[in-house]
């Protein structure tokens, strides 16, 4: 007998979806009063057909096409190398101006894009336009005008959805090729971070609109629409293994956001935020320590970027943010949303363009303050995504190979990550082309015996001082052509080369270990040239735009083989959600293992939950 998540999760017949979206708005006819026959129902991108005798408007297939992703992303630890590369699957809908709107997520690392309408057996290239992986939206477009040929767009509804509103989600989930219909009700809205919780980065939450319709693997980038046919969210996340029946959506609000941001600068990829750390202000103690009276209530702020927003609209450590565009926050951080619901007062920050300025109330030494803020993404210190067609910065010493801390690097060796290293990555970013160096490998030669390395050391000085950047330490090791080069690491051990046997053994090095170059091209001056590094050939417009790489082991569930990355958490554990748009194996890639959406689990340090997720 089949399992209530089975009845609950199954796709749906057209005639049954069809009633979804009429359901009981569809009056009845004189001639039955009960069964709404006679009744035509359309709107300005629907048609009508018979079913069973019954006109119902259709469900809109044509405009939701199925994603093929080929992906690659580099080898971390050994950074003048591309991994095998993969691929995977998920969905997007048309929307205005000839253009797919999907998740960042389904075309994270792409190296080819191609999409196929529904009915159709042609994939057809696409270019990616824009993706911003803060909100998790991505936006494609085909210049093959027979693809949008008989194609109409879908319009986006202006409202969050009430809570047990019908909806439906249309996608392409594992399970089979064809188009898939679920259905179910609003369960909740509520904010959530749209990335990975990167370790120790903290993220800027979002809207989101919870669902218990069937949201799976491969459903990622499809649309959830109401009652009338319009699109109230973009499929986007679910749990895996750890709860049944709960998706989420991207609402209204981040996607008008997204939209409006694009038609402004294409190549963002982040949302705005303050650039603060705060605490809830529930303690009585804490509240009168800081003077935070009746009727003033609010959150105190413990955290204050220098290169942030807020540092620069003049808010400090210690003041209390208590109202922000007007809305006043509880001790609790919430402000109100509708009727008897409240939101985190966090979106109210990331739901505004960048460069548009809040007005923030704020309390300091028991007076209150108004300041303004004009909202931008801080700079981040530890990077989360890399740029399409890059590859990571390294640069190589005696064998001893320097890289920048950054989260691709994260994902495939947190746990060997050095302690000093995991504190400096927390810190705030002080001036804007710093970074966080560390050792990842060391290329056995006589020349550098005895420095073998278990963890991934940070690299606190070098010849006594300190160094800011890669490019600040590949010129001070070029400026000494005989001498000494002493390295000094978090720890406080040293590795110490000579520098003219460090070029004398260099070739030999490299050519044992097939490294092409002594470092990245980007460390290396304009007029120089260099051996390319390892990228690949993306179809993409000539924009920037961040993906977020992932690694992929192995968990089940069901039946289905999820890639796990370091160590993962318990099922029991739903801390927080993750994405699980696109489902994997759809297209031939060289490596031949299936993935199930957006990596099952993500790579977590023993310091961290762990986020669950049923894609790629």
């Amino acid at each position: 007998m089949p399992s209530t998540r089975a009845k609950r999760s199954r796709s749906m017949s057209v005639t049954e979806a069809s009633d979804a979206i009429v359901g009981a708005s569809v009056p009845p006819s004189p001639s039955n009063p009960s069964s709404g026959v006679g009744r035509t129902i359309s709107t300005d991108f629907d048609r009508t057909v018979p079913v069973s005798g019954l006109k119902t408007k259709t469900i809109p297939f044509t405009s939701v096409v199925k994603v093929f992703c080929v992906t690659a992303r580099p080898n971390y630890l050994q950074p003048w190398q591309m991994n095998r590369q993969e691929s995977c699957t998920g969905s997007a809908f048309h929307i205005e101006g000839n253009m797919l709107l999907t998740n960042a997520h389904v075309v994270r690392d792409y190296t080819t894009v191609r999409v196929r309408r529904h009915g159709g057996s042609d994939k057809f290239q696409a270019t990616v336009l824009s993706i911003n992986h803060a909100c998790d939206l991505a936006l494609l477009t085909v210049t093959d005008e027979q693809f949008w040929t008989g194609m109409f767009p879908l319009h986006i509804s202006e409202k969050i959805p009430q809570l047990y509103e019908n909806a439906m989600v249309i996608g392409y989930p594992l399970g089979g090729d064809n188009v898939c219909v679920t259905r179910g009700v609003v369960s909740r809205v509520t904010t959530l971070p749209y990335e990975d919780s990167k370790f120790f980065l903290s993220n800027q939450e979002l809207v989101a609109v919870q669902l218990d319709a069937a949201i799976n693997s491969g459903n990622s980038g499809g649309p959830a629409l109401d009652e009338a046919g319009r699109i109230v969210g973009v499929a986007f996340s679910g749990y895996a293994g750890s709860a049944d029946n709960i998706g989420y959506i991207i609402p209204y609000p981040v996607i008008n956001n997204f939209l409006a941001q694009f038609k402004r600068d294409p190549t963002v990829s982040r949302v705005c935020d303050f650039g603060i750390g705060y605490m809830l202000c529930e303690n009585p103690s804490l509240r009168a320590r800081h003077k935070v009276l009746p009727p003033h209530t609010g959150v105190l702020v413990t955290k204050v970027a220098p290169l942030g927003a807020a540092h620069k609209g003049g808010i400090k450590e210690d003041d209390v943010i208590l109202s922000i565009d007007g809305c006043k926050i509880a001790n609790d951080g919430s402000i109100d949303f509708r009727q008897d619901e409240r939101l985190s007062w966090q979106h109210k920050v990331g739901d505004r363009l960048i460069g548009s300025v809040s007005e923030v109330e704020i309390l300091r030494n028991g007076k209150v303050k108004k300041v303004s803020i004009k909202g931008e993404p801080s700079p981040e210190l530890v990077p989360r995504h890399r740029v399409v067609g890059t590859a990571p910065t390294y640069l190589i010493v005696g064998g001893v190979v320097f890289t920048p801390l950054t989260c691709g690097l994260l994902d495939v060796a947190v746990e060997a990550l050095s302690e000093e290293a995991w504190q400096r990555g927390r810190s705030s970013k002080k001036f804007d082309d710093e970074e966080v160096i560390v050792v990842i490998s060391v290329l056995g030669d006589p020349i550098n015996h005895g420095y073998e390395i278990n963890r991934l050391p940070l690299l606190q000085k070098f010849n006594g001082k300190d160094v800011r950047n890669m490019k600040e330490l590949k010129a001070k090791v070029d400026a000494i052509e005989d001498g000494f080069l002493h390295f000094l690491l978090g720890d406080g051990k040293s590795m110490i080369l000579d520098a003219k046997k460090c070029r004398e053994t260099e070739e030999a090095i490299f050519k044992t270990y097939a490294v092409p170059s002594a470092c990245s091209r980007n460390l290396l001056p304009d007029s120089e040239t260099a051996t390319p590094a390892p990228t690949t050939t993306a179809t993409a417009a000539p924009k920037k735009e961040f993906k977020q790489p992932k690694k992929a082991a192995a968990a089940k569930k069901g039946k289905k083989k999820e890639p796990v990355l370091g160590s993962v958490s318990s099922p029991s554990e739903p801390v927080s959600v993750a994405n699980i748009g696109r489902s994997a194996g759809a297209e031939a890639g060289s490596s031949g293992a299936k993935r199930k959406g957006r990596a099952a689990t993500d790579a977590r340090s023993p310091r961290q939950a762990k986020r669950r997720s049923t894609a790629k």
